[in-house]
């Protein structure tokens, strides 16, 4: 049982997420500065490439469908010691121009060990230009107004880029099943490459509507390995567990990824 477990873990249970991923971004700051921990976490204590897991999504090769979603690392800055917790992926953000910025100026002097997107909020046109260059997916927020006319100029501006980068539509949870049938439409004739959702009744809808063509990344606020299979099952590629993290700490991703190969194994012996 690790400081978190003891210290901090009964205190952020039951707190508000967006304070409780506060603090926990300070302790991962404050751990970060150790030496040599960053090697210690990826080699010997937490391991993000279990044999079994891979998955390809978005042309992408991930080591395991567990991802950490956007809200944490806001100004990406620990993305590599956060992956290196099991994390196949690492979501920065949400940013605008002037944040993205910065995240930027930290990823020339520190560039990423593995796969890195980032959750765009304002500003779309420009933070995507700005990042186009330094993220492998982006992921463009419209719960505050889910509209498509957001993705217009960005996916023009694709279409100059010599290298193809997915963008995934990420949805509120009150978009009703008439309006995202609108939305799945809009992603299929516009090569959307994904829809990220914090609804479980919308990851089985844009499956069953889609009929599997649309990848899925759930963002349903994920705490245990249960919940992690759950979302899977329903019809997600990929699983992001912030809430996870910060309400259980950094061995929920272990248990996750052994939970999945346990059940992964299961059905291959009954098959």
């Amino acid at each position: 049982m690790g400081v978190y477990d003891i210290i901090l873990k009964p205190i952020l249970r039951h707190m508000d997420l967006d304070k409780a991923s506060r603090i926990s971004m300070r302790y991962f700051h404050l751990v970060g500065k150790i030496p040599f921990l960053r090697f210690i976490n990826r080699r010997l204590i937490y391991k993000n490439r279990p044999e079994g897991l891979e998955r390809e999504v978005f042309g992408l090769q991930f080591y395991n469908p567990v991802g950490l979603g956007a809200g944490l690392d806001i100004h990406g800055t620990l993305y590599n010691d956060l992956n290196d917790l099991g994390f196949s992926f690492v979501e920065i953000g949400p940013v605008n121009a002037k944040i993205i910025r910065g995240a930027i100026n930290h990823l020339k002097d520190d560039p990423q060990d593995d796969i890195l997107a980032v959750c765009i909020n304002e500003d779309y046109l420009t933070a995507f230009t700005l990042g186009y260059d330094f993220f492998d997916f982006f992921v463009i927020d419209v719960s505050a107004d889910p509209s498509v006319e957001y993705l217009n100029s960005v996916l023009e501006a694709r279409l100059s880029e010599q290298v193809y980068k997915p963008i995934v539509l990420k949805i509120p949870e009150f978009v009703s099943l008439e309006s995202l049938a609108r939305i799945i439409d809009f992603c299929l004739l516009n090569s959307v490459d994904g829809i990220e959702t914090r609804s479980l009744d919308h990851i089985k809808y844009i499956k069953e509507y889609s009929r599997g063509l649309m990848t899925i990344i759930a963002n349903t606020h994920v705490d245990s390995p249960e919940a992690a299979k759950e979302a899977l099952d329903a019809g997600a590629s990929l699983v992001e567990m912030r809430t996870g993290l910060v309400r259980q700490g950094p061995s929920v991703v272990d248990k996750t990824l052994k939970y999945l190969l346990k059940h992964k194994a299961a059905n291959a012996d009954t098959v």
